[in-house]
């Protein structure tokens, strides 16, 4: 039976700390498990989209100093963009690892062809990379085999965007204009990450859960359904706690795990594991006690059944005196209406005799 419900921070702790709770857990309504996983993925998006955003926020405003400083003149008007750097050349690659582990190139001032080419196919060794071409934008993303291609026509008619300078680029990248894109962006990461991860939550949870059906069989639980998925689902918790982490101490650091995916998965199935082999002690133990009190039932059973004759016995005892003094009160009266009757007897004869 489904114990008090349990709040979401007493879930993470039993979850992480407790064996012996997920017994409690695999017994939580599947809805409960949802809604717990649900909001465990919210905080990891929120977090994740707060670490891009600020990143995001540092890569505008090293772009907005690259600008002012680097940057003599950008013209964007009749569907074209032309960008002048201050050292006068051609084509222009920016690095920004630090940040966003990419690299931008600008080649807006050539029209031909090989050049063009060329720095097409150096973005597509990064990757992640932007390269602004005089007529369009090509983005390159580590997700995406294929190259992102956007014409700068496309994006005018979207945004309605016609004439812009360097002094604009900046202003837009400046005060107001830039918390309400980085809002815009927050949010943006949040539905986007929050949507990937739980998609990919699912599949995770799908696999332990085959796992722990496995390990429940092997142990010769017969567990439900549902047991089986809050089981693979609670075992996820620590790996998303470290998942966050990592993912927070890589952002800012570069710092790598090279087999992070494999610790993932080994540390849920290291808890599934060991959680239904509570549970199956567990088990055990409720049997043990169980005979234990069938035992103690049996003996008090018999116990009873002793005194019950032993009473029964003594009643039958007490009857059989009751009887037998009732007989010896029978003979009792019995002797005494004969003597009576003898000595009525005697008296009637005593007369007879004076007058003879």
């Amino acid at each position: 039976m489904e114990k008090n419900k349990l709040s979401f921070f007493k879930k993470i702790r039993m979850s992480i700390f407790d064996f012996d709770g997920y017994q409690d857990l695999a017994a939580e309504k599947i809805s409960r498990t949802v809604g717990y996983i649900i909001l465990l993925m919210l905080i990891f998006s929120i977090v994740i989209s707060f670490v891009l955003t600020y990143q995001f926020f540092q890569l505008i405003d090293q772009t907005k100093n690259y600008i002012n400083n680097e940057i003599a003149e950008i013209n964007y008007e009749n569907y074209e963009i032309t960008v002048i750097p201050t050292n006068g050349e051609e084509v222009t690659e920016i690095d920004v690892n630090g940040l966003l582990n990419a690299k931008i190139i600008i080649n807006t001032q050539t029209t031909d062809e090989e050049k063009i080419q060329e720095s097409i196919e150096e973005i597509k060794k990064q990757n992640n990379g932007i390269l602004f071409l005089k007529d369009r934008i090509i983005i390159k993303n580590e997700v995406f085999t294929d190259l992102i291609e956007y014409s700068y026509q496309s994006i005018s008619e979207e945004y309605n965007i016609n004439k812009i300078d360097k002094q604009e680029i900046i202003n837009m990248l400046s005060g107001q204009n830039l918390y309400i894109f980085l809002v815009t962006f927050f949010v943006a990461m949040l539905i986007y990450m929050f949507i990937i991860y739980v998609s990919s939550m699912l599949i995770d949870i799908f696999l332990l859960a085959i796992l722990a059906y496995i390990v429940a069989r092997i142990a010769g639980l017969r567990l439900k359904y549902s047991a089986i998925y809050n089981i693979a689902t609670y075992s996820l918790t620590l790996s998303i706690l470290l998942n966050i982490i990592y993912f927070v101490i890589n952002r800012f650091t570069g710092f790598t795990i090279e087999y992070f995916r494999i610790m993932y998965i080994a540390i849920a199935s290291i808890y599934i594991i060991a959680s239904i082999l509570m549970i199956k002690s567990d088990v055990i133990k409720k049997q043990y006690e169980l005979n234990k009190i069938i035992e103690e039932q049996e003996r008090v059973k018999q116990e009873l059944k002793r005194q019950e004759e032993e009473k029964r016995e003594k009643e039958e005892q007490e009857q059989r005196e009751r009887e037998r003094e009732k007989e010896r009160q029978k003979e009792k009266q019995k002797k005494k209406r004969e003597e009576e009757k003898n000595k009525e007897g005697k008296m009637g004869k005593e007369p007879e005799g004076d007058n003879a």
